[in-house]
């Protein structure tokens, strides 16, 4: 017997050796194993992402679009304080019926953009930029217009000491037909529900 108990003891530290850290994996091994997780990203606050698609967008757009002969539009505007926004996409006007028709395809790539928009100081880069979307319908004789389009696109921005990502999908409408007009921007904004409605009833 004793010569048995003798091999069984040998292979002990072996086992000790597998076994051990084994179980050390199966239970999760804590902090000193595996160690934190990773910090969560930096995030805007809802009146924050509000400030930055103001600032980075809306302030942005060229109040005027000039278009090539081939309906292609390419600008350069410069930001408040630095950096500067590329503007690019296409212009195009066709007349059915009674009904004008206006598509308009522009894409706002901001370059270390830098603005100060609501007391916050951004700096904003493109990725890859925002991009408006969004067909115009008129009819002269009746005065009636109406809109519909998407404002889609990410930015990298940059606020104090924080800096993240922001993501857009949103949805424009517009009836301007007589005294019953009415607007709508609504969607996701920085991670955020957002809608925006204007007009007599709202």
């Amino acid at each position: 017997m004793t010569p048995n108990r003798g091999r069984g003891d040998a292979r002990l530290p072996w086992l000790k050796v597998v076994v051990g850290p084994l179980l050390l994996v199966a239970l999760g091994c804590g902090d000193t194993c595996c160690g934190p997780g990773p910090e969560p990203p930096d995030v805007l606050a809802p009146d924050e992402a509000v400030q930055l698609f103001a600032g980075s967008y809306i302030a942005r757009y060229p109040t005027t679009l000039e278009a090539g002969d081939d309906g292609t539009v390419m600008a350069v505007e410069a930001c408040p304080i630095a950096g500067q926004v590329r503007v690019t996409g296409r212009l195009s006007e066709t007349s059915m019926g009674d009904t004008l028709r206006v598509e308009v395809d522009i894409t706002l790539a901001p370059a270390g953009c830098q603005f100060s928009e609501g007391g916050h100081p951004f700096t904003v880069d493109g990725h890859p930029g925002v991009r408006s979307h969004a067909v115009t319908r008129a009819y002269p004789g009746i005065e009636k217009r109406s809109i519909e389009g998407t404002i889609t696109g990410g930015l990298d921005w940059q606020l104090e000491d924080r800096s993240g990502f922001c993501e857009i999908e949103l949805e424009i409408t517009q009836d301007l037909s007589g005294p019953e007009w009415s607007e709508g921007l609504s969607g996701t904004l920085c991670g955020h529900a957002w809608e925006f409605a204007a007009g007599p009833g709202s």
